[in-house]
């Protein structure tokens, strides 16, 4: 008996090892994979400084994420993040399916820049978008190959607050103006599949805060409606490509623009030298 309950202690000894050494070594996985796949998924430069991970609470911290901004466009980023919080379900780690249970972001910087025809967000949209399966000519077949069963994600909860947008509009001759981005929160993003690829997930949230940002933009006042009145099929292909998320998002962003339309005006009227 007493060899049992030895031999018991010593495997949950070595499971307990390496949960931590997955942990602990799941900060470099998630900076490796952010900084070369985030890259060829966006079509952009993206960089992460690094992580810090709880192995116990499953809680990761995101040090420096900079999104840079497609080909074309002037402003240095499309998103800085400087600093924000995701509690991964530890015990997903081991099943097909990642569960998020939490992604925390404050004051973000978002920049909106504008061209006469199309927008830097609107483009990253399109990269972000799943790509459907290409069909190739038949071919002589090949040996099969058994692949592992590709990861999915869900996110309970994903929050992000305090942002601010950086408005670039060429029609401006490249003038800035920062509007506040009401706050954005995404439930439960895909759990009715029973979790979804990355990148679904991935162009799902970025979506959802795209449509939020055309939102408050196209609501900042008169004269900000009149230079997107161009932009509008843009930002109906933003909308409608996101889902109903993404709408709900846009709304509340909406709602809450027009309660400050009064002071985005008169930024309007500085930004115009009025």
């Amino acid at each position: 008996m007493k060899k049992v309950k030895k031999a018991l202690l010593i495997a949950g000894a070595a499971v307990l090892l390496l949960l931590v050494l997955l942990m602990l070594s799941l900060g470099q996985i998630i900076k490796a994979g952010v900084n070369t796949m985030g890259s060829k998924l966006a079509g952009v430069p993206v960089h992460l400084d690094g992580t810090i991970v709880n192995p116990l609470t499953g809680m990761v911290r995101i040090k420096g994420l900079v999104i840079g901004n497609p080909a074309g466009f002037n402003t240095p980023s499309a998103m800085e993040l400087n600093d924000f919080k995701l509690k991964i379900k530890i015990s997903s780690l081991f099943s097909k399916t990642i569960v998020i249970e939490e992604i925390l972001i404050d004051a973000p910087q978002i920049t909106y820049e504008r061209s006469l025809k199309s927008s830097n967000l609107s483009t990253l949209q399109a990269n972000l978008a799943p790509k459907g399966s290409v069909v190739k000519p038949e071919a002589a077949p090949a040996p099969e190959k058994k692949k592992a069963a590709a990861k999915k994600v869900i996110i309970d909860d994903f929050q992000l607050n305090g942002a601010k947008v950086n408005v670039t509009i060429a029609a401006l001759g490249g003038k800035k103006l920062t509007l506040p981005l009401p706050a954005i929160r995404l439930q439960n993003v895909g759990k009715d599949t029973d979790g979804a690829s990355p990148e679904k997930i991935i162009s799902e949230v970025f979506g959802a805060i795209s449509g939020a940002v055309v939102a408050v933009v196209a609501s900042a006042g008169d004269l900000a409606g009149d230079v997107l009145k161009g932009a509008g099929g843009v930002a109906g292909d933003v909308l409608r490509g996101t889902g109903g998320a993404t709408m709900d998002a846009a709304k509340g962003a909406t709602d809450a623009a027009k309660g400050a339309a009064d002071s985005v005006k008169k930024g309007l009227g500085g930004l115009l030298g009025k």
